[in-house]
């Protein structure tokens, strides 16, 4: 796939449904990850709602991506966390992945951060797996103590330990968007 054949945009309603399905899809990626990372198979099948991608697409706060044709190929969800811009979620489909689009949601949303004046864009994940710790840290994100962000980044990382998450492989990353 040639890496402008896909188009970055904000959601609108109709994509919605769409996204729990290519969310499940993406979180296959980790099943071939050699390291126990304390997925279950209840991880891979409770992935968000419709509901809950909704509020994201009517509040402003959710991007997909597609192709030429127009289907949808991955998408990018942030929450608002204690001042801060959150990814909740980025996932690309597999088949569309090392094309460049995780990186063009991920700038879409840290363009939109710095211009809504938010302090940094935050999230979770995995330290050491390729397209996780690496990725975002080859995109301009660093490791940081939630503690020093917010508590409400403290009682993230507290409900994946709850989840059964191995969060002694996870961390927490922000990517200053003043510059």
């Amino acid at each position: 796939m040639d890496r402008h054949s896909y188009h970055v945009r904000k959601a609108v309603a109709e994509d919605v449904p769409f996204l729990p399905d290519i969310e499940r899809i993406a979180a296959s990626l980790f099943k071939t990850y050699p390291s126990d990372l304390g997925l279950t198979a209840e991880n891979y099948e409770n992935v968000s709602s419709v509901e809950t991608f909704a509020e994201a697409e009517q509040s402003g706060r959710l991007w997909v991506a597609t192709v030429a044709s127009g289907s949808i190929v991955g998408f990018a969800r942030v929450a608002e966390l204690s001042g801060y811009a959150h990814l909740d979620e980025l996932d690309v489909l597999p088949s569309h992945g090392r094309q460049g689009i995780g990186s063009a949601l991920l700038a879409a949303v840290c363009s939109w951060a710095q211009e809504r004046g938010y302090p940094a864009v935050t999230l979770r994940t995995f330290r050491d797996v390729p397209w996780n710790g690496p990725f975002y840290r080859g995109r301009g994100f660093h490791v940081v103590d939630g503690a020093r962000l917010s508590t409400r980044h403290l009682e993230l990382e507290a409900s994946e330990r709850h989840r059964g998450l191995r969060t002694d492989l996870r961390v927490t990353m922000a990517y200053n968007t003043a510059g």
